[in-house]
């Protein structure tokens, strides 16, 4: 029972992280084609999926607690052989799948993390670019865009 709702919230946890994966790639899509409206959706969905994430891992996390004790005290130990042991988890089919369930997070976590990156730099590209032409166009950096006296 316990060991099923673990795999029911790590299927969950993969099935977020693939749409954040997704998202990503279209907020990428959208700023490299300038599509303003695009972007503002594609950040609006990143902050639903990623408060998603979060409350599936606070529920994940719980359950842990539940019959392991506290999780925090097993960050060097593999928590998958703490499961398996408590659980008595015998069956290789089942310890497989809950192995391959853990590796393709970690995958999709590697990849939401190199299009974070890639995103990040797009946008303070962006940045300096626009930055650079509010100067070559108006001047230096001290000079006001503005006229409040007119």
């Amino acid at each position: 029972m316990i060991y099923q709702k673990i795999i029911e919230l790590m299927i969950a946890q993969q099935t977020k992280l693939d749409d954040l994966l997704n998202n990503m790639k279209a907020m990428q899509k959208a700023l490299v084609n300038q599509q303003y409206k695009e972007y503002e959706l594609s950040i609006d969905n990143h902050q639903r999926i990623l408060a998603d994430i979060q409350n599936i891992e606070k529920e994940r996390i719980k359950l842990l607690n539940s019959f392991l004790g506290n999780v925090k005290n097993f960050q060097n130990k593999n928590i998958h052989q703490l499961i398996f042991e408590k659980l008595e988890i015998k069956n290789k089919n089942e310890i497989d799948r809950y192995l391959e369930i853990r590796d393709r997070i970690a995958e999709l976590i590697k990849d939401v993390s190199k299009y974070n990156f890639q995103n990040l730099y797009l946008i303070e590209n962006s940045r300096k670019f626009i930055r650079d032409l509010i100067i070559t166009l108006f001047g230096s950096k001290n000079q006001k865009l503005l006229d409040r006296k007119v």
